[in-house]
């Protein structure tokens, strides 16, 4: 059984434990004030640095808990197996938009069980912030301002239909995307105001990370916070 340990009304900044961009991670702790570690992630934190308000999950990679937990850290171990320890905190910690760092990268098997979670859990906004790519989910209708040129990638994690697209250099309108057949990887953006339109759920947008204020703006204009 899910339980929320606690309610957020501004975005929150989770480390996981896989790669991640220190940069990338600042950026997010600047927008997202509230940190939580998600097992490993823990690992890559520095005390007197970072501050972890939770550290979540079934506990079996995180080290010296004890210290953090000194310093004011809550504990919350999960001992299911049925869910991954990112799974886990999105379900006990809720938020308007969570900055997802360390879940790409590293392991392959740990980067394709965090894609499939933006698709389990489409009704969270989650950006998965990798080293090089950032990776949302498309909720039926999505709006961006990019650069022409930028590279955009689209990714089905089961069968979309693509019913319409402008600013992009292919468009999507009428294609029936498949993670066996049709894909749309390396498309382009050809006008700053990019809108992607799709039926059905199980897309995603992937964009280089120096797209990250880009999407974050996206999710403003949404009055998400």
């Amino acid at each position: 059984m899910s339980v929320v340990l606690q309610r957020f009304t501004q975005p929150v900044s989770i480390i996981g434990g896989g790669d991640f961009n220190p940069e990338m991670l600042g950026l997010s702790l600047e927008i997202g004030q509230d940190l939580i570690a998600v097992d490993g992630g823990l690992n890559h934190l520095t005390l007197g640095k970072h501050f972890p308000k939770w550290i979540i999950g079934d506990l079996d990679s995180a080290h010296n808990t004890q210290l953090w937990v000194d310093k004011g850290s809550k504990l919350a171990h999960f001992k299911e197996q049925d869910s991954t320890d990112f799974e886990k905190c999105l379900y006990s910690i809720e938020a308007p938009l969570y900055l997802a760092n360390g879940f790409l990268g590293l392991r392959a098997d740990h980067t394709l069980a965090s894609c499939s979670l933006l698709l389990k859990r489409s009704d969270k906004n989650i950006i998965l912030i990798g080293k090089t790519d950032l990776i949302i989910h498309v909720n039926e209708t999505l709006s961006l301002e990019l650069e022409v040129g930028t590279r955009l990638s689209l990714f089905p994690l089961q069968t979309v239909l693509g019913l319409s697209s402008d600013g992009l250099k292919y468009n999507i309108s009428g294609i029936s995307f498949s993670p066996d057949s049709m894909i749309g990887t390396s498309n382009e953006v050809s006008s700053p105001k990019v809108e992607i339109r799709v039926k059905n759920p199980g897309m995603l947008l992937i964009l280089p990370v120096y797209c990250f204020s880009k999407v974050l703006k996206m999710y403003k204009a949404s009055a998400l916070f």
